[in-house]
C-alpha cells in the first residue's frame, strides 16, 4: 500500500501529457505561458540544483525524482550544494515573489524555477511534471530505446487567484480510514488544492477523540443503523456504523498532510447537528430527559445544544483540545440548519432571551455563535461558519462559508466580511452529475462538470473592494450516499478538478472547451494511477431547442474521437444505428436512445430520454427569479418535454422561498385549449406545493386576459407526493403564457426545516 501511495503521490498524477495540439495541458491553467521556440533535453545527465530547497521541498523534489528514475532509463542526481550548470532543473528561492506564486523557465540550457515558499515550489514541480512526457512515468519507460526526451520550452508565471482553494469530507455520516483520507490529499494537492476542510462531527456520528469527553467517542461514534437505499425509501440496512481517528492518528494525518502543503481544517458542529454528542452527554440538550441515540437516519434533527453555561463550558473543552491538535488559522463550527423548536419550547432558552434581550431565536443562534466566537479568538484562531451564521447578526470575527447559493456571501463581503463561497449550485459534489438513471444512488440535486466550472466567485453585485473580502473556494463532499473509497472518488472527481482551475486561474484564463481537452489528456494520468473517477461528462448530451415550431433534440459529444448512433423507437442503439449529424426533430411521443462508439463498440452510457411532445415543447420562456441550482437538466427544463418524478430532483426546476414567475413564448399564436403543470412535494426536502397557481395569456405579450386560478388540492405537508393541476382555456388563441405559482412560504411548525423557506418543484408546463 506504501507503495501504491508513493508512486500515486509524486508522478503518476503529478505529470500529466506534455505538449499536443500546441498546448500546454496544465491544470490549474496558469496565469502566464507562453511558448519558446527549441526544446530541453533531459536526459540520464540532467541534475536537479535546489541550493535553497527547505527539508519539505527536499523530500518533494526527492520523492519525484525517484519516482521518473523507477519508471525510466534516467538517473537523475540531485544536488542541494554545488555549482549552477547547463543540463540541470534549478530551483531559485526568490523573495520577491508571493508565497503560492512561482515561474518556470524551460529554455534549451537548463530549467529553472523561482519560488519563494516551500508551497510555491512544490506547485512549480508539480507544474513542471505535468510537462513532462506521459512515458516517461508509465513503467513501460524502461523498456523505451532512447535516454532522451525533448521537453517543450516555455515560460510560466504563476499565482492563485484565491488563497483559500478547499476540499470539504463528511467523515461523520460515513467514517472514512485514515488510508483513505491521505490517499484524498494525495489527489487534492496535485491539483494545488491547499485546505482539507474535514467535517468530523453531526447527528449521524462523532469521530473525534476528545480525552476529556471519552463517551463521545465511546457512544457517539457508532449508530445502530443506516439508511439503506434514498431517504425516501425509508428503509435501514440494521448494521452498525462506527469509527473515529484517535488524536495520534489526527497529528499523523496533520503532518502528512502539510507535507503535502495543505491545512486540515477542523469542523465540530453547533449548535445542530449535535445529536450523536447528545447521546454521549445528554445534559447538554434542551430536553435533559430524552434518552437519545446516534441518528440514523439523514437530514436535520431538532435535538440542539442548549445555551446553558455548562454546555458552553463542554464545548470550550472541546475545542479546546481540537485546537491543540490543529494548527490550522480556522475552526469551523458549523451553525447550520439549526431548528429552533426546542429552544421555543425551553423556559430556559426563553428566560435566556428576555435576560439578553434578543427578539426571537435566530439572535439567540446569533448570541450562541457570538460566545463560541470569542473564545476561539481569545485562543488566536478564528472561525468559520455557513451561512446560516449571519442570521441573527454576524459574529464581529467570523469567516461566512456561503453554501445556499451565493447570496450569503455576498451579504457577509458588504458587511466586510471574509467569505468562502461553497454554494450547492455549483460545487456539491455529492448531486448527482449525469442522468440519474444510468447513475449510483446519490442524494438528489444535478451538477454536471460543465455547471462547476461555470461559476464566478465574485459577484458583479461587490465593489472593488468588497470583491477582496471574497478569499477562496471550496467543493463539498457530503457522505450521506458515499460509503467506499471508490465512490468517494467517482462523485469528487473530475468535477473537484473544475473547482480547482476555478479557484487558482484568473477570471480570464477559464474557457470551458480548452479545459475539457486538458481535462481528457488527464483521464489518461487518472486511469494510471487507478482513481475511481467518472469519464460521465463525455456522454452523449441531449439539448432540446424548437425548429419550425417543433421539438428539436440536438445530440453533442466532447469526445470528438467517438461517433454517436442513437434510435427512436425504445430499443438500445448499436454500431448500425442512426448517426446523429444533425438535430433530430420530435413530432410525436418518442424514447430517444444514444451512445458514443469508437471502432464499433459503445464506450459510453446509453442515454435515455422519454418525449412527452405537446404545444409547449421546446419552447422558450423567462423567468423573474431564477432556479436554485435545480434547473430540469435543461436550460428550459420546464418545456423540455421530460416530466419529473419523486425517485429523484434532478429532473424538476426548483426555487427556494421565491415563486415561479415565468412567461412562455409559443414561437405563433396557437389555439390553447388546457395548460398542465406538476409539483412536486417531498417534505422531508423542505419541498411543498405552492398555495395557487395562476395563468393568464396574451397574443402580443403585453396585454394578458382570461385570467386562471388552482389551489392546492389538500392542506396535508407531510405526504410526497406530485400534484398536476389543470386548468382550462376552451380554446383561446395565444402565442404569450403568463404562469405564476405561488411559494409556500415558511414550512410549519412540526415539519422538516420548521420556519425555513419552502422549495417549490415544477415540472413539466404542457399545452394541448
Amino acid at each position: 500500500m506504501k507503495k501504491t501511495l508513493l508512486l500515486f503521490s509524486f508522478a503518476l498524477l503529478f505529470s500529466i501529457q506534455s505538449f499536443a495540439q500546441g498546448q500546454f495541458n496544465i491544470i490549474p491553467m496558469p496565469a502566464r505561458i507562453e511558448p519558446q521556440k527549441g526544446v530541453f533535453k533531459l536526459s540520464a545527465k540532467t541534475m536537479i540544483f535546489a541550493p535553497d530547497a527547505d527539508a519539505s521541498l527536499q523530500m518533494l523534489i526527492t520523492n519525484a525524482v525517484n519516482q521518473l528514475n523507477s519508471t525510466s532509463k534516467l538517473e537523475i542526481q540531485t544536488f542541494w550544494k554545488g555549482k549552477e550548470l547547463d543540463n540541470m532543473i534549478v530551483f531559485k528561492e526568490n523573495n520577491s515573489l508571493g508565497d503560492e506564486a512561482y515561474s518556470l523557465n524551460i529554455s534549451p540550457l537548463k530549467i529553472v524555477i523561482n519560488y519563494k515558499s516551500t508551497r510555491g515550489g512544490l506547485y512549480a514541480l508539480q507544474t513542471l511534471l505535468q510537462i513532462l512526457p506521459l512515458e516517461l512515468l508509465t513503467p513501460s519507460a524502461k523498456n523505451i530505446p532512447t535516454q532522451v526526451w525533448d521537453i517543450p520550452t516555455v515560460i510560466i508565471e504563476d499565482k492563485p487567484r484565491f488563497g483559500y482553494r478547499g476540499i470539504m469530507l463528511d467523515a461523520a455520516r460515513h467514517f472514512f480510514p485514515v488510508t483513505d483520507i491521505k490517499r484524498f490529499i494525495d489527489i487534492m494537492s496535485l491539483y494545488k488544492f491547499n485546505t482539507l476542510h474535514w467535517h468530523l462531527t453531526d447527528d449521524q456520528g462523532w469521530r473525534i477523540e476528545i480525552k476529556k469527553y471519552p463517551r463521545l467517542t465511546e457512544i457517539g461514534s457508532i449508530r445502530k443503523t443506516s439508511m439503506l437505499g434514498h431517504y425516501r425509501d425509508q428503509k435501514f440496512d440494521g448494521k452498525p456504523h462506527g469509527g473515529f481517528y484517535s488524536q495520534d492518528e489526527i497529528k499523523d494525518l496533520i503532518r502528512y498532510a502539510a507535507a503535502k502543503q495543505i491545512t486540515v481544517v477542523p469542523e465540530i458542529e453547533m449548535p445542530g447537528h449535535a445529536v450523536a454528542a447528545l447521546a454521549a452527554y445528554p445534559e447538554f440538550g434542551c430536553n435533559t430527559d430524552k434518552i437519545y441515540e446516534v441518528a440514523s437516519l439523514w437530514g436535520v434533527h431538532d435535538d440542539v445544544f442548549c445555551p446553558r453555561e455548562s454546555t458552553f463550558k463542554f464545548l470550550e473543552d472541546v475545542l479546546t483540545e481540537v485546537m491543540a491538535l490543529f494548527p490550522s488559522k480556522y475552526i469551523h463550527i458549523g451553525g447550520d440548519e439549526c431548528p429552533k423548536t426546542q429552544w421555543k419550547q425551553s423556559k430556559f432558552c426563553q428566560d435566556l432571551m428576555r435576560k439578553e434581550g434578543l427578539k426571537d431565536e435566530h439572535e439567540l443562534q446569533s448570541y450562541f455563535i457570538k460566545r463560541i466566537d470569542k473564545f476561539v479568538s481569545s485562543k488566536g484562531k478564528s472561525i468559520i461558519g455557513w451561512d446560516e451564521i449571519l442570521e441573527g447578526g454576524l459574529s464581529p470575527n467570523a469567516t461566512v462559508m456561503s453554501w445556499r447559493g451565493v447570496e450569503g456571501g455576498i451579504a457577509a463581503a458588504k458587511q466586510n466580511h471574509d467569505v468562502i463561497m461553497s454554494p450547492t449550485t455549483f460545487n456539491y459534489l455529492d448531486y448527482y452529475q449525469a442522468e440519474p438513471a444510468t447513475e449510483p444512488l446519490a442524494i438528489g440535486g444535478f451538477l454536471p462538470i460543465e455547471k462547476t466550472y461555470s461559476f464566478e466567485p465574485v459577484s458583479d453585485e461587490l465593489s472593488a473592494e468588497q470583491a477582496t473580502k471574497i478569499i477562496g473556494v471550496q467543493a463539498n463532499v457530503w457522505t450521506e450516499y458515499i460509503d467506499n473509497e471508490a465512490y468517494l472518488e467517482y462523485m469528487t472527481y473530475p468535477r473537484a478538478i473544475a473547482v480547482a482551475e476555478v479557484a487558482w486561474s484568473g477570471k480570464g484564463m477559464k474557457n470551458w472547451t480548452d479545459f475539457a481537452y486538458r481535462l481528457r489528456q488527464h483521464f489518461k494520468r487518472l486511469e494510471l494511477a487507478k482513481i475511481n473517477f467518472s469519464p460521465r461528462f463525455l456522454d452523449v448530451k441531449a439539448t432540446p431547442s424548437t425548429a419550425n415550431n417543433k421539438m428539436m433534440i440536438t445530440l453533442s459529444s466532447l469526445d470528438s474521437s467517438a461517433e454517436i448512433r442513437y434510435t427512436t423507437d425504445g430499443t438500445e442503439p448499436n454500431a448500425n444505428a442512426t448517426q446523429a449529424f444533425a438535430g433530430i426533430v420530435l413530432d410525436k411521443n418518442t424514447i430517444l436512445k444514444a451512445n458514443i462508439f469508437r471502432k464499433g463498440k459503445a464506450v459510453g452510457k446509453t442515454l435515455t430520454k422519454s418525449y412527452l411532445i405537446n404545444k409547449a415543447t421546446g419552447h422558450t420562456y423567462s423567468l423573474v427569479n431564477q432556479p436554485k441550482g435545480y434547473t430540469g437538466g435543461d436550460t428550459y427544463g420546464l418545456t423540455n418535454g421530460i416530466k419529473g418524478t419523486l425517485a429523484e430532483m434532478a429532473g424538476w426546476v426548483g426555487f427556494s422561498g421565491k415563486d415561479l414567475e415565468t412567461v412562455l413564448d409559443l414561437g405563433q399564436v396557437l389555439d390553447i385549449n388546457t395548460l398542465t403543470t406538476n409539483f412536486n412535494q417531498t417534505p422531508w426536502a423542505w419541498i411543498l406545493h405552492p398555495k395557487t397557481l395562476e395563468v393568464s395569456i396574451s397574443i402580443d405579450g403585453q396585454t394578458f386576459t382570461d385570467k386562471q386560478m388552482a389551489t392546492r388540492s389538500t392542506n396535508d405537508v407531510s405526504t410526497s407526493t406530485i400534484e398536476t393541476r389543470k386548468l382550462n382555456f376552451g380554446g383561446k388563441k395565444a402565442r404569450y403564457v403568463k404562469i405564476k405559482a405561488e411559494n409556500y412560504g415558511k414550512i410549519p411548525v412540526g415539519n422538516a426545516g420548521e420556519g425555513q423557506d419552502a422549495w417549490l418543484f415544477c415540472d413539466e408546463i404542457e399545452i394541448e
